[in-house]
């Protein structure tokens, strides 16, 4: 089996070091282990930490550097997750899984890499196209839509943080006591996701909430609307402008797409980072 690390990298110099001995935990599995490293605009040490780590596996260990200077944050990423998935379709073969991770502080600790394994290998045979994992504390609400709640967490104004809190108790619940290995979502993250490749080929991220507002129809914001008056929060305007910008997390315009394919996307109740 072959799979694909791909990571984005910018100024991540503190993190890199401990990320690298989780990509050593990963070779020790049975599977051919490949790593995608896209960085741009680094002013630390990030490039030279990388670079070395290349001519240690240049068969394995592919570097990207690309110019990427839109003053939206997360059009930055998802150009940067763009090609990675670039270099992955183009580059690489027969590659089963790709997992996407992010190469900071969250993805630092170190990994279970035996539930790696397990869901690399069918485990349980749950069915999902696309995983990402539970933590001790479920920080990516951003990321997340599930069942009525069809809008980004911060597209509320002045509500968002209490939107944020809302799904972020719902989805916490719903790890903790499911009976069965993971959950269906519409979209999740949480810092590291593993993807079927084939089932993904030719989706691409997008950042602008321009971009992902197209994709949620207008009974999908009545639906979240309605679901909100339960508690106590009622608002029909949908103002992204939490930070007087059209950014939007990347990973929505991704997943959504993927959904509205007829893929399953999960959220696994065991955690790979604590």
């Amino acid at each position: 089996m072959n799979i694909a690390l791909c990571f984005c990298v910018r100024n991540c110099e503190e993190y890199i070091p401990n990320i690298l001995k989780n990509i050593e935990l990963v070779k020790t599995l049975n599977i051919k282990v490949f790593c995608i490293f896209v960085y741009d605009n680094c002013s630390d040490n990030s490039g030279i930490l990388l670079k070395n780590y290349q001519k240690k596996y240049s068969k394995t260990v592919i570097l990207k550097t690309i110019i990427n200077n839109s003053r939206f944050r997360t059009e930055r990423i998802a150009k940067a997750r763009n090609e990675c998935l670039n270099i992955l379709y183009n580059n690489l073969k027969d590659i089963s899984f790709h997992i996407m991770v992010d190469c900071d502080t969250r993805c630092a600790s170190k990994w279970d890499v035996s539930i790696i394994e397990k869901y690399l290998n069918n485990f349980d045979n749950d069915d999902w196209d696309c995983i990402s994992f539970n933590r001790n504390d479920y920080y990516d609400i951003w990321a997340l839509l599930y069942d009525d709640f069809r809008h980004p967490c911060w597209g509320f104004g002045d509500n968002s943080l209490k939107v944020w809190n809302i799904m972020k108790n719902i989805i916490v619940d719903k790890l903790n006591n499911s009976h069965t290995n993971s959950i269906e979502v519409i979209s999740a993250f949480n810092g590291f996701c593993i993807y079927k490749t084939d089932k993904f080929k030719g989706l691409r991220y997008k950042g602008n909430y321009l971009d992902i507002g197209n994709l949620i129809t207008p009974e999908e914001n009545r639906n979240t609307v309605t679901a909100l008056k339960k508690y106590n929060i009622n608002t029909n305007l949908y103002c992204y402008t939490p930070w007087k910008t059209l950014e939007c997390c990347e990973h929505i315009y991704y997943h959504l797409n993927a959904h509205k394919k007829g893929l399953k996307i999960k959220i696994s109740k065991f955690h790979i980072i604590d």
